[in-house]
């Protein structure tokens, strides 16, 4: 399997700092982007996660980069098996928000270090899409776009869509930290599209809006320039990623 990457992460026109951070198998960007195709091992591992620090808590860029971080040395030192994966897995995440929750209570913060976690891994021969929080992964396909993931949130009735949206999971952020993990297997094609993404750009476009770009062909910083023109209020991070 062959992918072709498109990766952009950017602050966008408001928030001071990057909360989020992305990792295409260890490389793990920041204010930054790139671009890459890669062939899939069938005996080994790869793969795409993105995390984004929660606004209004305290070292969001801390947390989101210290999970990627986490989780990139797991994979280095193949501490992931290959039947016990999910098993795997959900237990380290446990352990990183553990740590998070620690350093944060060490710290006296109110309001606790956290990040979402989303994307797709490769490993030994299977796929699996993982998620924690309300960034999301999608899948494209004949010109229809799909979001694989459940948005773990709940929504207040003020109008306000930052102070309505409030994350029921994550990474850290005093809570337990749940990873959800799907088999993916079957379920990605040649000629599919993978949009992974935080909701800097989904609070800015609309489904329907993204899918007619991508369906054009619009590369990350396309749709982070569209972003930025519906106001660009929170950091946004883009991974695309299409089979060949």
């Amino acid at each position: 399997m062959k992918i072709e990457i498109d990766v952009l992460c950017q602050k966008g026109l408001v928030r001071e700092n990057n909360e989020d951070a992305v990792s295409v198998s260890g490389l793990i960007l920041r204010d930054d982007a790139t671009t890459m195709t890669v062939d899939i091992p069938k005996k080994g591992f790869f793969y795409l996660l993105l995390a984004d620090g929660m606004g209004g808590h305290d070292n969001g860029e801390e947390a989101s980069e210290y999970t990627l971080n986490t989780i990139k040395e797991l994979f280095q030192n193949r501490m992931l098996g290959v039947e016990t994966f999910e098993e795997d897995l959900r237990y380290v995440t446990k352990n990183i928000s553990f740590s998070l929750n620690c350093s944060a209570a060490e710290r006296g913060q109110q309001l606790p270090m956290g990040c979402t976690l989303t994307g797709v891994v490769w490993h030994y021969g299977h796929i699996w899409l993982v998620n924690a929080g309300d960034s999301r992964t999608y899948r494209f396909r004949n010109g229809m776009l799909r979001q694989l993931t459940t948005d773990e949130t709940e929504r207040g009735i003020t109008g306000d869509p930052d102070a309505d949206k409030s994350l029921l999971n994550c990474i850290g952020g005093g809570l337990e930290g749940r990873l959800a993990i799907d088999d993916l297997e079957g379920k990605l094609l040649t000629d599919d599209t993978l949009l992974i993404c935080s909701d800097g750009l989904t609070d800015m476009l609309t489904d329907e809006q993204i899918e007619a770009r991508i369906a054009e062909g619009a590369t990350a910083a396309d749709l982070y320039r569209q972003a930025c023109e519906g106001g660009g209020i929170d950091n946004v991070s883009i991974i695309i990623a299409r089979i060949r």
